[in-house]
């Protein structure tokens, strides 16, 4: 069935899993930070998308819009803290360690400079574990010491403890709005979202956008904690909290093909005025891609069964190091091909070997 016939997905059918585009369009996005970081591994200039932002961040700003409209509907379905985290955490948690593990055991012993004994005695070696508790260090001894971005062994993986942080902001914001529900209106069902979570999630998304304008995109210094720079919170969290709000609102009937070109239309009226561009696009941005992605075209839509998407964004990083380290004047084409390829046969395993089996340990409610 066309996909123009379909931009305007019920949203029964979303509730009740109906296929759709989101999976493939995780693959766009996974492959454009790997088409994005290709550039600065071979030291080019990174292309901009609209003259706004470089590649990769904008592949990272359409994972965060899809996943905080995903999320917010499956604290919707089964509003319980201990199974939410849970299925959070079965999805990003055994992709990761098993990532880690090779990176510590296979590509640091392979790829180091230093002798054997002097690796394992590094403490650099050992802190690179932290890496499973999303304490987040990029750097193996004598790993990649001569590339272009040397000793980052995972630049990738920055994103991840910002994308758990949301799935607590969110949890946070449910348990409020169930704790006054459950407190002050016994007769009212906690299975829908209430007017206070909709309204929590709305003014969480303005307070974001405020953050955004006032502070992290102004700030020249990093704010450190837990190894996350907590600028890019709002960065990052506005995309992913506008998500959630046309979930909580339940935009999705507003997402039709008019609708898509007059929202991309108006964004690119303001292309002229960079700050107004960008904060249209914490809007646009997400707009487009969800009326996209819930929307179904019967290609795209068999890519639901081999989400690798994960996987690609994980991998992709310390194997474009790697290739590059081998052959740092490589030209773009082949390395683009090569790298995707080796990338995408690593995600495929870890797709079906460690992520799908561990999506089946989730908890769901009895």
């Amino acid at each position: 069935m066309a996909l123009t016939n379909q931009l305007a997905m019920p949203e029964a059918l979303i509730a009740a899993g109906h296929r759709n585009n989101l999976t493939a369009l995780r693959w766009f996005a996974a492959c454009l930070v790997l088409y994005g970081h290709a550039f600065v591994f071979l030291g080019l200039p990174e292309p901009l998308f609209l003259q706004w932002v470089p590649l990769g961040p904008l592949g990272v700003y359409i994972f965060f819009a899809i996943s905080g409209y995903l999320v917010a509907q499956s604290w919707q379905r089964d509003p319980s803290v201990l199974r939410f985290l849970a299925k959070r955490a079965l999805r990003i948690f055994p992709g990761l360690l098993v990532c880690t593990l090779l990176s510590v055991f296979v590509l640091g012993p392979w790829l180091t400079t230093l002798d054997m004994a002097t690796y394992w005695r590094n403490e650099h070696t050992r802190g690179y574990f932290t890496n499973m508790a999303l304490y987040m260090t990029y750097h193996l001894p004598g790993v990649f010491a001569q590339n272009r971005l040397p000793h980052a062994v995972n630049g990738s993986l920055w994103s991840l403890p910002i994308e758990f942080f949301m799935y607590l902001l969110l949890a946070l914001l449910g348990m409020l709005a169930t704790w006054f529900q459950k407190t002050n209106s016994e007769s009212s069902s906690i299975q829908e979202p209430s007017k206070l979570s909709q309204w929590l999630t709305g003014l969480t998304a303005l307070s974001l956008m405020v953050l955004v304008a006032l502070w992290a995109l102004p700030s020249t210094e990093a704010w450190v904690v837990y190894r996350t720079d907590l600028r890019q919170i709002p960065l990052c969290g506005v995309y992913f909290m506008v998500g959630a709000c046309f979930f909580q609102f339940k935009l999705s009937k507003y997402f039709s093909l008019p609708n898509v070109f007059l929202a991309v239309l108006i964004w690119l009226c303001l292309s002229r005025e960079p700050q107004l561009f960008a904060m249209a696009s914490w809007v646009v941005l997400p707009f487009v891609v969800l009326a996209f992605g819930l929307s179904h075209h019967a290609w795209l839509s068999r890519w639901h069964e081999r989400d690798y998407s994960y996987g690609i964004y994980i991998y992709a990083f310390p194997v474009q190091q790697s290739l590059v380290s081998f052959w740092p004047q490589m030209p773009l084409v082949p390395y683009l091909l090569s790298t995707l390829t080796i990338t995408i046969a690593l995600a495929a395993a870890s797709w079906h070997f460690v992520e799908k089996p561990a999506l089946k340990l989730k908890p769901f409610r009895g």
